[in-house]
């Protein structure tokens, strides 16, 4: 064998080799993406009441890290519990893959046909009481934990009542805020109710109640809001109630109303005869609404 073709052997040994060396360190570098998330919630929906097929568009679950939401993209929605059809099941299993963490709200909410979603659809909250068809959220919140990428919290059943939004009326109007929010806010509610209740009797405010929701944003200087209600209910004052971050119910006080646009030193009534009310709008001076302190 001559010596060239030993060179060229040995040449090629070195490539090849070269070439190996460089395939395995490609392989230890390549990034192969980002692992799955393997941390989840879910648990069981029980539903009460019935569906009205010709409104209802999809239901869904949806978790989120703290309460209320400043809009619906901070929260995150599993796949569709029930869509459009006559009746949902009884029991319908939900879940939701996330990042590790703390996720204050587990809730069903309801999306209308042609209609974006709304987190005054809520028909059901983890923890959650119902009186009648009115959900009373569970004050104080207790956060669910998923501690690492491995935890599974498989215990989360929810009770949904249909009847929340199977109603043919409906409440529109803009909040505005003017002052400073006290820093102790818990969470602000729109109400509508069939008599003023009574001042810091929060037995009197349910038991007067028509459509209640808890979800209005917190520390901002407008937001809208949206209420359903039963076209043949009389309303006579909607309001604006704020509790304080203890959530102690006894301090719960209105910090503003609907005014009756002919003498606006007192609620309007609001005429459902066309179902679908709009500029039911309400403003808020915190100096005035706080006047006595917090």
């Amino acid at each position: 064998m001559t010596h060239s073709n030993r060179t060229g052997r040995r040449a090629r040994r070195a490539g090849t080799l070269a070439a190996a060396t460089c395939l395995a360190l490609l392989a230890c570098t390549v990034d192969h993406g980002l692992e799955p998330i393997r941390s989840k919630i879910s648990g069981r929906v029980f539903f009460a009441g019935d569906a009205n097929p010709d409104i209802t568009d999809e239901v869904r679950v949806a978790v989120l890290k703290k309460f209320p939401p400043k809009d619906i993209t901070e929260l995150t929605f599993s796949e569709i519990i029930f869509g459009n059809s006559d009746q949902p099941p009884d029991t319908v299993p939900w879940e939701i893959y996330l990042e590790p963490g703390s996720y204050e709200i587990a809730a069903v909410i309801w999306k209308a046909h042609n209609q974006s979603w709304n987190i005054s659809d809520i028909i059901g909250m983890w923890g959650g009481q119902f009186i009648g068809d009115q959900l009373i959220p569970p004050f104080p919140f207790v956060p669910i934990e998923l501690k690492n990428s491995r935890s599974v919290v498989d215990t989360i059943d929810i009770r949904a009542n249909l009847n929340r939004v199977n109603r043919d009326g409906l409440i529109e109007g803009t909040l505005t805020f003017t002052g400073e929010w006290p820093a102790n806010t818990g969470v602000v509610g729109i109400g509508a109710f069939s008599e003023i209740p009574k001042s810091g009797d929060v037995f009197d405010y349910l038991l007067k109640n028509i459509a209640l929701d808890y979800s209005v944003p917190t520390f901002t200087g407008s937001a809208s809001y949206r209420l359903r209600v039963r076209s043949t209910e009389t309303i006579k004052y909607v309001a604006l109630m704020w509790i304080n971050n203890a959530f102690d119910f006894g301090g719960i006080r209105d910090i503003g109303f609907y005014r009756n646009p002919a003498n606006p030193s007192q609620p309007g009534s609001v005429n459902l005869a066309g179902k679908h009310v709009t500029g039911i709008d309400i403003r808020v001076d915190f100096a005035a609404a706080f006047g006595g302190g917090t």
